[in-house]
């Protein structure tokens, strides 16, 4: 038993060995795996969120202080919810800057760069939709600007923030933010990792 599970170690760490990290690897490089992991942070404490949280627009706000007051560790799992979306951004938008510092987004690695811009898209609309579930004076205010803001765009700002309005409620939201973006999300990470693996990871100019 002993021999056989020296074995199997042995084989494990020739595997690792015979991918190693490359010699140009530092700091800079760690953002997008920094993204991820704030990524599995958030969706454990969202699961968790979602067995207290009513997606109503008198109860929104009364569930959320109900949980952050009254559940076990539930004020901690909201914080560390709430300031790791921010962190988040901020990592995936360092990633996004390295990658264009670096000249990452050449051939052959141009889809990995596409799908990590629509992936920093998806992590700001994850920011916005968050904002807005509390349903309290900064979730009505940050939602009256981000439609006065699109009021802006040319063309098609008029139509875009008319669409918005009509069609808005807590519950799209709500929905939005747990099953939409999660989907979209976890499609382009498979995605964006199946492009890494293939192309590998740049190596500086």
């Amino acid at each position: 038993m002993t021999a056989g599970l020296s074995t199997w170690l042995r084989e494990r760490i020739r595997l690792k060995k015979s991918k190693p990290i490359p010699a140009h690897m530092n700091f800079f490089y760690c953002f997008g795996g920094l993204s991820f992991s704030i990524i599995l942070l958030q969706l454990a404490t969202g699961i968790f969120m979602l067995f207290f949280y009513s997606p109503e627009p008198q109860e929104a706000l009364k569930s959320i202080e109900s949980m952050s007051n009254e559940v076990v560790f539930g004020g901690l799992f909201r914080n560390m919810h709430r300031w790791a979306s921010v962190i988040l951004l901020a990592m995936v938008f360092s990633h996004m800057i390295m990658v264009f510092y670096y000249k990452a987004y050449r051939s052959p690695r141009e889809f990995t760069w596409f799908s990590g811009v629509v992936q920093l898209l998806v992590v700001f609309l994850f920011v916005v939709t968050g904002i807005i579930l509390p349903w309290d004076w900064r979730a009505y205010w940050a939602f009256a600007l981000w439609i006065d803001y699109i009021e802006t765009w040319p063309l098609i700002g008029e139509y875009f923030s008319h669409f918005i309005l009509d069609g808005f409620s807590i519950n799209i939201g709500y929905f939005t933010h747990i099953l939409i973006l999660p989907i979209t999300l976890a499609v382009l990470l498979h995605f964006h990792f199946k492009m890494v693996r293939k192309h590998g990871i740049s190596e500086p100019l």
